[in-house]
């Protein structure tokens, strides 16, 4: 049962994090396009955000406290154990309870009567960015401290 617990970990990061780059790529590139154009490509980064960023930081928290059982029975959590699992558990928050939320909200936007980008989109634009970057950093705290802290 180990083996299925990891399986579903390293996929639940690899959907977390690689869908992170790619709504960082997306948006990166749209922002040179037309404001119509623009809007499109946030509602693909809002389904990036709900189909695999999301999903993936659920998937990793829950194999993750699956996997950290015998650690915590035991009484004995290493330290890169410690690290891992808090920096998971806040960048999934992150991702979760913020970034995906501001991203479907950001896909639901349309332009204005003039054709422009809406008021909304540059505030809803900076709390994704910030947002999903604190969570792609701590998710890879987290990769950091499993791969390299545990030796």
């Amino acid at each position: 049962m180990r083996g299925f617990w990891l399986l579903v970990h390293v996929l639940g990061f690899t959907l977390w994090l690689g869908g992170g780059i790619a709504t960082m790529v997306a948006g990166i590139s749209a922002k040179n396009f037309a404001p119509t154009e623009r809007l499109r490509s946030y509602k693909l980064i809002g389904a990036i955000q709900r189909l695999l960023v999301g999903p993936g930081a659920i998937a990793v928290v829950l194999s993750g406290i699956v996997l950290s059982m015998p650690y915590m029975r035991s009484g004995d959590m290493p330290g890169w154990l410690n690290l891992m699992m808090g920096a998971g558990v806040l960048g999934a928050l992150a991702a979760v309870g913020i970034s995906v939320p501001t991203a479907a909200k950001l896909g639901r936007l349309e332009t204005d009567a003039r054709g422009e980008l809406p008021e909304a989109f540059q505030a809803l634009r900076k709390r994704q960015i910030l947002a999903a970057s604190i969570a792609g950093g701590l998710g890879l705290i987290a990769m950091f401290a499993a791969t390299l802290g545990k030796g």
